[in-house]
Parts: structure tokens; sequence; C-alpha cells
């Protein structure tokens, strides 16, 4: 009689996890979607200014990614280097800017695009 109540509780609950598991792989996958149908998902985390140049910190919380395609501080076009490659996503990257580099600047990602002051 142990035995069977051991193998009827085990099966019970095999069944819950494997049905707990089934409920968050379908969690997960629907918030992937959403998260695919609003684009990318990119924030700015911090700036700086020093000699050696303007630094931008940019972070990719979402599942998709883009490379940055320009730079312009106050609408005018600037040189810029970036640890930003083609697959970047759930991470931090930096945009450097030339010294000095100061005012309103947009980055553009992909068909996004994120603004600081610098």
């Amino acid at each position: 009689m142990l035995a069977i109540t051991i193998a009827l509780l085990g099966g019970a609950s095999y069944l819950a996890f494997a049905s707990i598991n089934g409920a968050a792989a379908m969690l997960g996958g629907s918030a992937q979607q959403e998260a695919r149908e609003a684009g990318l998902l990119l924030a700015v985390v911090g700036s700086q200014s020093n000699a050696t140049g303007t630094y931008v910190w940019l972070v990719d919380y979402g599942w998709e990614s883009s490379p940055v395609g320009s730079v312009f501080v106050d609408a005018q076009s600037v040189p810029w280097t970036t640890t930003c490659s083609g697959e970047w996503s759930g991470a931090l990257c930096v945009v450097k800017l030339p010294p000095g580099a100061a005012g309103l600047t947009t980055i553009v990602l992909g068909g996004e695009s994120l603004e600081v002051s610098v």
C-alpha cells in the first residue's frame, strides 16, 4: 500500500512540475515576443567627459540588438567609435565621442534613437 501511495504522489508531483515548467515556458515565450514587437529595448546608463573623450554607456535589455548607425551632437554628425557589435542584446556597450563633445547627443541604432545631454 505504501509503494502505491508513493507512486501516486510521485506521479502527481511530476505532473505539477511539468505544468509549472510549461507555464514558465509560455510566459517566457510571450515576454520574448512582446519584446520583439516593441523593437529594440535600449537605455542610456550614463555619460562622462574627460581629456580622452566623451563616453556614453548604453544597455540593451531586450532580445533584439542593432549596431550603432550614427551619432549626432547638437544635430551635427560627429566621429565616434563603439563596442556595440551587431549582437549585444542583454549587454552593456560604450559609445566614444571626441574630447570636448558636449550638448544634446543623439545615438541612432537601427530604427531607434536615444538622446542624452553630455
